[in-house]
């Protein structure tokens, strides 16, 4: 096992289990090269003494030789793991005509997807596999759930924010008194980025929770939001009016905890899954670009309030062209989808990334010194330059280059975008494969 160069950055952990030392290799070599932490076995029996150490996020197993009793050793495993886990067999060619025989036989051990290989040529999928484990590991993200709760002077509202509290959502309470400020234009980004819902009452000593909704249904950023209501109201017409006037559901005080907090995270959900597909690029699922100019915008407002810095990089793959007219452009997009893993795989939890357009990528670093700017994306191009890319049974390297600017020294999204893609600019006219940070002097020597 190598040294994590990447402290904040928790590893995933994939299990390979086979008896073929060299499928077991290859498989090794190409997950660890993007930062997955491997742990090989020869055998499911030495699996289950292993997760009382530790505990895998995906499984691999080779179905090749196993024992008549693997339905049984596949239920222990899966039994002693106690954790979400995503299974995946890999299966002989010459099986795949009782495909579904295979298939139900997989499903019935607890699997989740399978592949076929080529035992003899140690043939593998390896794309499609990386690429099925991207899916399930973004859908397994955790993240903080923020919800927005507008009470009014009722007593029973503190068994509900009690309840969310102990539940983990990350709860902003504020009194009816508080809404003109809180629907300040000032703060409109602030809630759609922030919140994944807003729990209202029904009435309000001045106003009414739907005439409430109304107005929070007019502003643009907040027309999603899921809006909840909670009340002592049992008329089923008040609820119908509710509902049409923009409420998105109505729980009755008072309600069993259960039904409340998966009335809320149902409505989590649902609300997460529409925003990714607004904010999500669909090749690579980071951010796409309008999503990201918005984070960049409110990560400038946040930072000249608390007078921080934080970097700005743009990621370039070079010769893209190139790759695409010599292996076609199938394989461009996978080159540009495994830039995407890497890049997920190697930097932070705290910065963010997104995909700037084509085969560029934007990335705000949560650092204070170009210094240390400069040491993280020297090691995303020199590492990234050492992964294997597939096309049929060729492999190829291919290198980046990345311009950096610095926050506050360029004060505006369109001043840092434009000295990244200078810095760009240069390591191209350098040569590729560079890393160049942009200072405001650079730009005043070149311009003269």
């Amino acid at each position: 096992m190598t040294k994590d160069s990447n402290p904040s950055r928790i590893k995933k952990i994939v299990f390979l289990i086979s008896s073929d030392i060299e499928i077991r290799l290859i498989l090794s070599k190409e997950f660890t090269q993007y930062g997955y932490q491997i742990y090989e076995f020869a055998n499911l029996h030495q699996v289950i003494p292993f997760l009382k150490i530790q505990k895998p996020d995906v499984l691999i197993i080779h179905y090749n030789n196993f024992p008549e009793n693997i339905n049984i050793l596949t239920a222990e495993i899966i039994e002693e793991i106690k954790q979400k886990c995503y299974f995946i067999f890999l299966i002989n060619k010459s099986l795949q005509k009782t495909d579904f025989s295979i298939r139900l036989d997989v499903i019935r051990m607890g699997g989740n997807q399978i592949y076929y290989i080529n035992e003899e040529t140690k043939e593998i999928p390896i794309n499609a596999i990386l690429n099925e484990i991207d899916h399930y590991l973004d859908l397994q993200t955790q993240q903080t759930i923020h919800i927005l709760y507008i009470r009014n002077k009722e007593e029973f509202n503190d068994i509900y924010i009690d309840l969310l509290k102990q539940s983990h959502f990350n709860v902003d309470v504020f009194s009816y008194e508080q809404i003109p400020e809180l629907l300040n234009h000032r703060n409109l980004l602030l809630l759609q980025e922030l919140y994944y819902g807003i729990i209202l009452n029904l009435y309000y000593p001045d106003f009414l929770g739907i005439e409430l909704a109304s107005i929070i249904r007019q502003f643009p950023e907040l027309k999603y939001i899921p809006l909840l209501f909670l009340s002592k109201e049992k008329d089923i017409n008040r609820y119908l009016y509710t509902i049409q006037k923009g409420g998105d559901t109505y729980i009755i005080h008072p309600t069993q905890p259960e039904v409340f907090i998966t009335t809320i995270y149902s409505q989590y959900s649902k609300y997460r899954l529409y925003k990714n597909s607004l904010e999500k690029d669909l090749m690579t699922n980071l951010y796409n670009h309008h999503s990201f100019l918005r984070k960049l915008e409110m990560k400038i407002n946040i930072y000249q309030k608390a007078n921080q810095s934080f970097a700005y990089a743009l990621v370039d793959i070079d010769n893209f062209k190139k790759i695409n007219d010599t292996y076609g452009h199938q394989v461009g997009d996978q080159v540009i989808i495994n830039l995407a893993r890497f890049l997920k795989h190697n930097l932070r939890n705290y910065d963010t990334i997104g995909r700037y357009g084509g085969e560029e990528f934007s990335i705000i670093l949560n650092v204070e010194k170009k210094e240390d700017a400069l040491k993280i994306m020297e090691r995303i191009r020199k590492n990234f330059s050492l992964i294997n890319h597939h096309f049929d049974n060729q492999i190829f390297q291919c290198t980046i280059s990345i311009g950096i600017a610095m926050f506050p020294e360029f004060s505006t999204a369109t001043e840092l975008i434009s000295a990244a893609d200078y810095g760009l600019y240069q390591s191209k006219e350098q040569g590729r494969n560079k890393v160049i940070i942009i200072e405001k002097k650079h730009l005043k020597k070149d311009s003269q």
